[in-house]
């Protein structure tokens, strides 16, 4: 004839308890804790308390917490976590990162499109600035003849020429070098004889474009 006997069995001590424990066998305060794994206090005494909602919602983080708590005191960090696990510590965990929401609304690319739009306009002005450099580079200068007019007549032996160009640019006279105002207006005063004159007119840019004006001038003889 069997006889069983039945043993009540004291309840397994909870993954928190089981840290505290330990922590105060090897006289180590929640501060100490904090010091050597960098973890707040607040969430290492929401572990001891079994407070899990209390943790960050992220599983990363807490099973990283649990790890290293035991690693510290020196506990199996495998079997810690596994008991965590057990314990329903996971069971408010989300999925995503505590700092990022996940939403799908058509608005969430409106900070992606603002910046392309941005990019898109620096980059149309950057060329259109590169293009109006070049353009002045290549283009010869602007050179207007106010007067004399072309085939001019007059009993003087000298003559007003008048005129615009460029403010950069260097300006001669019968290669004469005149030098126009702020506005690139300039006049120039020219000795005339008796006969057909002819008053040549260049505007020269830095980079060696130019631009001639020719105008012939007829002194009636006296």
């Amino acid at each position: 004839m069997s006889f069983f006997c039945s043993k009540k069995l004291a309840p397994p001590i909870r993954v928190g308890l089981r840290l505290k424990q330990e922590r105060e066998r090897q006289k180590k305060s929640l501060s100490d804790i904090t010091e050597l794994i960098h973890v707040p206090i607040k969430y290492l005494s929401a572990i001891e308390d079994g407070r899990f909602n209390d943790l960050p919602p992220v599983k990363t983080y807490r099973l990283a917490y649990l790890r290293e708590y035991a690693k510290t005191l020196n506990l199996d960090p495998q079997a810690i976590v596994y008991q965590f696990k057990r314990e329903s510590g996971l069971d408010d965990v989300i999925q995503k990162h505590p700092h990022k929401i996940i939403n799908f609304s058509p608005l969430n690319s409106i900070p992606f499109l603002a910046r392309n739009i941005v990019l898109a306009c620096l980059i149309i002005l950057f060329a259109g600035y590169l293009i109006w450099q070049i353009k002045g580079i290549i283009n010869p200068p602007m050179l207007e003849i106010y007067s004399p007019p072309e085939g001019f007549v007059t009993n003087n032996l000298n003559i007003l020429v008048q005129g615009a160009t460029e403010p950069e640019c260097r300006l001669t006279v019968n290669g004469q070098e005149i030098r126009p105002n702020g506005t690139g207006h300039f006049e120039a005063s020219v000795d005339l004889s008796a006969g057909v004159n002819t008053i040549t007119i260049a505007a020269i840019k830095k980079h060696g474009k130019t631009t001639t004006e020719t105008r012939h001038v007829v002194v009636r003889g006296r």
